[in-house]
């Protein structure tokens, strides 16, 4: 299947700033996605800026890395080892392989093909015969059958060679020369080689100016997409019977991969990685004000990122919801830790976080759980430039530029101002901040102003007894919008154009693993598209990022 798609510049003009969105325009032809240009010819336009849809084959490295993540996957996989060996490891690093990180590879290597012949569950899993004779009919079986799943194609006969050699020379490459030594030797051999180590791609069928990748190839892009591990049997086989040539059949692979668990994983690190969720991040060093917010416990803390990553697995397999549904569904999942702050009786809950539905009046999908909300605030208030940013730059991609260095130590005004709304608009009035903040952040974080610092809703300031005004004026791509409180919020943004090409722009960029391109940015437009259609579900998103031209064919990196 093939996504078309036009393209259109929409400018947003504020004091100091001017940003450019990408707008999707209406889907054409078939509906089927392969990177059209509403006209335009690509000689044209400007590939200076990526967000300029110009059709064709990304030329991207044809020899990526494992990452940390996807090598302990494809061990737990391949060796039914689980026990994050990745430790083992260099930082993940692009470009060349140091010393360091080869150090790494071959402790990791050594140590893990030990584990296998030390333990009999995992020796039977991994060699797949017992010795005869000399051993040499189950050592080809092994370099057969081990090299297939750890190359994710089958070997050539040349290797097949090379480790037979291994085999061969055991007397002099090993202690004592038995078959489970030459085993453990070739295992390491296996987990050392850059077929392992770098998901290569090697086809030279040409196909005018790009390569055609071969269906193992495809196997292995979709595997490390979806489950950012290796194959299973059935991609294998699909592979094998070259049944990976189509779109059709790559999308029939997608939405069964999408299925089962592992899929489940990818989701909550995309997830993870659009919140700036996750160690180092704001989410894990909350605190607050004992003084001011006595019902804050340090330890709820887990809690917070536990229950957002709930009710996305929820909403997204669970229910097989939309980008809307993300941002609209009033479910939270509580326990008696966290039920006083979704006001709820802590005594009909326990340990276990379970669903629950909130009121739809106060709560909003996902940015209205209490984990975003406590951690886009402050000690002591909650913060509408946190909050606000946040929403406009990573759920709106507006790009609003960087603050005044001195921007952090400008004091809270609080004389004669009575609410946190009045006191962060006198704070950011200054001509260096105006233009960002009065335009964009703080009216889209003044909505969010329902919700204290611990992401309890309030309707009164705790520290003067105001009324909370949650009624703006938020800029959503090009349209500026007005909402009353959290929930017109979010619907609005939920419907909005620009948080939709910015959550399937986020999407291109993780499943892709690189930066966005201009042919990129074809794909961010068609699904954009897709995401106004009633129905469309985030699982249906990801699938259809397989159906790209990038799917299929290669081109050849060329330097800058």
């Amino acid at each position: 299947m093939v996504l078309r798609w036009k393209a259109a510049c929409v400018c947003l003009v504020s004091w100091p700033l001017v940003a450019c969105t990408a707008e999707p325009g209406e889907p054409e032809g078939d509906g089927q996605v392969d990177g059209g240009s509403g006209g335009r010819s690509a000689d044209t336009l400007d590939r200076s800026d990526p967000t300029v849809c110009i059709p064709g084959v990304p030329r991207t490295s044809q020899l990526p890395r494992l990452t940390r993540v996807q090598y302990d996957n494809t061990i737990r996989d391949l060796l039914g080892i689980d026990n994050r060996p990745s430790t083992m490891l260099a930082p993940d690093t692009t470009g060349s392989v140091d010393q360091r990180a080869w150090d790494g590879y071959r402790l990791a290597a050594a140590s893990l093909s030990a584990e296998v012949l030390g333990d009999a569950a995992l020796r039977s899993r991994v060699i797949p015969c017992g010795p005869e004779g000399e051993g040499e009919a189950c050592a080809l079986q092994l370099i057969e059958e081990l090299g297939r799943r750890a190359f994710r194609r089958p070997l050539t006969e040349e290797e097949v060679g090379r480790f037979q050699s291994l085999f061969a020379r055991r007397g002099e490459l090993t202690a004592s020369g038995t078959f489970e030594e030459a085993a453990a030797l070739i295992i390491e051999a296996f987990l050392s080689s850059p077929s392992f180590l770098m998901r290569s791609e090697i086809s030279e069928r040409a196909d005018g100016e790009v390569f055609l990748l071969s269906s193992y190839e495809v196997a292995s892009r979709l595997s490390y997409m979806l489950w950012g591990s290796m194959p299973d049997e059935l991609l294998f086989e699909a592979a094998q019977a070259d049944e990976l040539a189509t779109s059709e059949q790559i999308l029939v692979q997608a939405r069964r991969m999408l299925a089962d668990p592992k899929a489940r994983e990818t989701v909550r690190r995309f997830h993870e990685h659009y919140l700036h969720m996750g160690p180092g991040t704001r989410w894990a060093s909350i605190s607050r004000d004992p003084a001011v917010f006595p019902d804050f416990d340090e330890a709820m803390v887990p809690l917070l990122s536990q229950e957002t990553e709930r009710f996305v697995e929820h909403v997204v397999f669970e229910e097989a919801g939309t980008f809307q549904d993300l941002l609209t569904a009033p479910v939270g999942f509580v326990n008696a830790t966290l039920a006083p702050l979704y006001d709820l009786d802590p005594a009909s809950y326990g340990e276990e976080l379970v669903p629950v539905d909130l009121d739809p009046a106060t709560r909003s999908g996902l940015f209205t759980r209490l984990g975003f909300l406590a951690s886009h605030s402050l000690y002591d208030r909650s913060s509408p430039i946190l909050r606000g940013a946040f929403i406009q730059k990573d759920v709106l991609c507006t790009p609003i530029g960087a603050p005044p260095p001195d921007a952090e130590s400008a004091p809270l005004p609080t004389d004669g101002l009575t609410t946190n709304r009045a006191r962060v608009d006198a704070q950011t009035e200054p001509a260096g901040c105006k233009g960002c903040h009065h335009s964009f952040i703080n009216p889209t974080g003044f909505a969010l102003e329902t919700y204290d610092a611990i992401g309890a809703y309030q309707d009164t300031e705790s520290f003067s007894g105001a009324p909370i005004d949650a009624a703006a004026k938020v800029f959503m791509g090009s349209e500026e919008v007005d909402v009353d409180g959290p929930v017109e919020l979010f619907r609005a943004i939920a419907d909005a154009p620009a948080a939709q090409a910015c959550y399937a722009r986020k999407w291109v960029q993780f499943a892709y693993e690189r930066e966005l391109t201009n042919e990129d940015s074809c794909a961010v437009e068609a699904l954009a598209a897709r995401l106004t259609e009633g129905g469309y579900t985030v699982l249906d998103l990801i699938a259809d990022l397989t159906q790209s031209d990038y799917f299929r064919y290669r081109a050849v990196e060329v330097g800058p």
